[in-house]
């Protein structure tokens, strides 16, 4: 039925790397591994019944009790093929077994189907931070209960704990996650009615905190005190670099010298760092090129530009580095990494540039299909011109430029 090849070895499946796009790995005999691009690695068996192609899904490929082996999927692939040669299908065959073990669909099981079709788009690091979530607060109460069984009343007993603990950002991430499995049955014809719909009306809301930044005529107290305040290299760098970049605080700190190209004077930061998962070019004025320049001589025998101080080798500066410099040159409750981002935005459109422009520099990328294919390099002649334009308001603002620089000026 399919072709003969060469048979997987462990350390074969151990070596592969996620690529730009899921794909697949042969084992022979319709057995194959479907690797996605956030590097999971599924075990799926291709057969033939009743003259249609269908696939079968043999679970997650690892040496864990809750994974799947080589040696394990081979077996249940022959345990599936035995089922065909008797006439079974064994997708149907695997669905009426967890009926008749369960009693019927179970919230986790059904969770574990919903997170399964969400791999192909989030990363390993937020599926593994979503199902933490639902362990520890949905599924020792209700992870056990046949889906279709649950009750708005149930459902809202479990949701009222999360609240009455004051996790009320936590309380929101639960209640969408469940209300997005509650779709999912829906749709796989499990249940009838969504118990989880409308039910934010009887919870707490989540205010949302304001990122903190200052005003504009703050700006050259700003930029006094990293230039004067004693830091460590790489944070008085990264600060600069956020500042004249207005990048995240992440897409920053994890920076690799491979990604600088100083001919060019670009930073390509990588899509698999980036919030939207798209590649990003980053065009670099002649300050934040000198300020990486300067930087090169301490860390650039390492990979990481912001390479820690601790252990330079292997990881970045701190996640909160930047943040506690800050709040130590007295900008606590004042302003945030993140607020350099809000602080250039909106000085750029008083300034009068296209917010096309200002939108694509700070990597806003709109998901509707319709405005046409994705441009990593998209408005960058007039991306260049604007971020040294910007560098160069930076290091001359005394609060009295605050003016439309563009009104008499257009881009070549």
């Amino acid at each position: 039925m399919y072709p003969q090849m060469a048979k997987l070895n462990i350390n074969a499946l151990n070596a592969l790397k996620p690529k730009d796009k899921a794909y697949k790995v042969f084992d022979g005999g319709g057995l194959f591994l479907l690797v996605h691009p956030n590097g999971s690695k599924y075990w799926r068996l291709k057969y033939r019944i009743e003259g249609k192609e269908k696939t079968l899904s043999l679970g997650v490929y690892g040496s864990k009790p809750s994974q799947v082996s080589l040696k394990a999927a081979r077996f249940k692939a022959q345990e599936a093929k035995a089922q065909i040669a008797d006439g079974l299908d064994p997708s149907q065959a695997k669905q009426q077994e967890k009926k008749q073990s369960s009693g019927a669909y179970t919230f986790q099981a059904i969770a574990a189907d919903w997170l399964d079709t969400r791999a192909n788009e989030w990363t390993a690091r937020h599926i593994k931070s979503v199902t933490t979530s639902l362990e520890k607060n949905i599924y020792p109460h209700l992870g056990h209960v046949a889906i279709s069984e649950i009750s708005p009343v149930q459902l809202l007993d479990v949701l009222k704990r999360i609240e009455s603990r004051g996790s009320l950002e936590m309380l929101k991430k639960i209640r969408q996650r469940c209300n997005a499995i509650f779709v999912h049955a829906k749709f796989k014809g499990l249940i009838d009615s969504n118990p989880a719909e409308g039910i934010s009306q009887v919870l707490k809301k989540h205010k949302a905190k304001n990122h903190q930044n200052i005003k504009i005529k703050e700006l050259p107290e700003l930029v006094e005190a990293i230039n004067s305040h004693p830091l460590e290299p790489t944070t008085k760098a990264g600060l600069l670099i956020a500042l004249y970049t207005f990048q995240r605080t992440n897409e920053i700190r994890f920076a690799q010298w491979h990604e600088i190209d100083f001919e060019q004077k670009f930073w390509t930061i990588p899509a698999e760092r980036m919030k939207m998962k798209r590649e990003h070019v980053v065009p670099l004025s002649r300050q934040a090129l000198q300020v990486l320049t300067d930087l090169q001589p301490l860390t650039g025998h390492y990979d990481f530009v912001f390479a820690s101080s601790h252990r330079p080798q292997s990881q970045p500066m701190s996640n909160n580095a930047m943040l506690y410099a800050l709040y130590r040159m007295g900008f606590h409750g004042r302003m945030t990494v993140h607020g350099f981002r809000h602080l250039a935005s909106t000085s750029l459109n008083e300034m009068g540039f296209d917010g096309r422009w200002i939108e694509k520099q700070l990597s806003h990328e709109d998901k509707n299909t319709i405005r046409g294919t994705y441009n990593k390099a998209e408005h960058i002649h007039e991306r260049t011109i604007m971020m040294q334009e910007w560098a160069d308001f930076v290091d001359r603002a005394d609060g009295s430029n605050v003016i439309s620089l563009r009104q008499s000026k257009e881009i070549d």
